[in-house]
């Protein structure tokens, strides 16, 4: 009979503490348990703990459509990788809010996810840290400058309200451009864009005044510049996350009667879709939903130009 060596009799020993992998059906059943017990505590709260209904009972209902929006919106932007701030402002303003409160609300939702996603492309190596001081100094004076004049108008809202629509209807077309691949792409090499902090202080006027934009305008700028889509992907996903706090923090400041229901709303739905827009990403056709979102960000802000020049007139 032949000695096993101690090599085989350690590695023998981990393959037998090794659990066998869970399979697709294992897993669906762990989160299939998991959501029944947390409906049944629910309903078992819901009926016997007064206390715990009057909490419910007390959230307007505007919390809970933004709460279904920030997670439709998540889900699209985890998608598509974009216009999570257009649909979000589009939304908002649709449903009445402000268009500074309108901006805080995306803003703020959008600070954790940019914060993580800035730090993983940072693990990774995709951030380009000259690329990335360039652009984040004067992308956060941009945000604020923007953050400051939309909360100095906000009493003129019904004024401003149009002008944003105005912007997320342009962005809505970009959208829809992309989506219909309407533009040829040039093969000739095309000179690599140099004013980096001048893009980056305008882009962080425009997010903040439109509610987004970022992404769509530095970004896609680096790009068509000539810069290393990697590269300018991090460095602009680490530095979102410092325009969107300081722009946040301006609006907070300058702003008295915020929108909270619409904040926690989004930022709730948000982070809940975010972890399953990873897995559902893939399975989705992006051109699809790119049309979708494209015909629908127009159509809103469209109604909302037509209602202000009917209302003016």
């Amino acid at each position: 009979m032949e000695i096993p060596s101690k090599e085989e009799e350690v590695t023998g020993e981990i393959l037998s503490l090794e659990e066998p992998p869970k399979s697709a059906g294992q897993k669906w059943m762990f989160w299939l348990f998991s959501l029944s017990v947390i409906t049944i505590a629910f309903i078992l709260l819901w009926n016997f703990v007064p206390s715990f209904k009057a909490r419910f009972e007390e959230i307007p209902h505007m919390f809970y459509y933004f709460l279904v929006a920030g997670f439709i919106f998540a889900m699209i932007d985890g998608a598509i990788g974009m216009s999570y701030g257009v649909t979000s402002t589009t939304f908002s303003l649709s449903m009445g809010i402000p268009p500074a409160s309108a901006s805080t609300a995306v803003h703020l939702s959008e600070i954790l996810s940019n914060g993580i996603a800035g730090v993983m492309h940072y693990r990774m190596g995709n951030v380009n840290i000259k690329l990335f001081k360039m652009l984040v100094i004067p992308g956060i004076v941009g945000a604020m400058a923007g953050a400051y004049l939309l909360s100095s108008l906000e009493h003129y809202s019904m004024y401003t309200k149009p002008v944003v629509s105005v912007y997320t209807l342009i962005l809505g077309a970009v959208i829809l451009r992309k989506a219909l691949n309407l533009t040829a792409r040039k093969k000739t090499r095309q000179k690599k864009i140099t004013n980096i902090r001048g893009l980056g202080l305008f882009g962080g006027f425009v997010d903040a005044v439109g509610g987004g934009g970022w992404g769509s305008i530095v970004l896609s700028s680096l790009i068509a510049g000539g810069r290393h889509a990697r590269f300018s992907l991090g460095s602009v996903k680490l530095s979102r996350f410092f325009v969107a706090f300081m722009s946040s923090l301006t609006f907070i400041t300058m702003l008295k009667g915020l929108h909270w229901e619409a904040i926690g709303g989004l930022i709730l739905g948000s982070a809940i879709a975010s972890p399953i827009a990873a897995r559902v990403a893939n399975k989705i056709s992006a051109k699809s939903i790119m049309l979708a979102v494209g015909i629908i960000v127009i159509l809103v802000s469209l109604k909302s130009i037509i209602t202000f020049i009917i209302g003016w007139l």
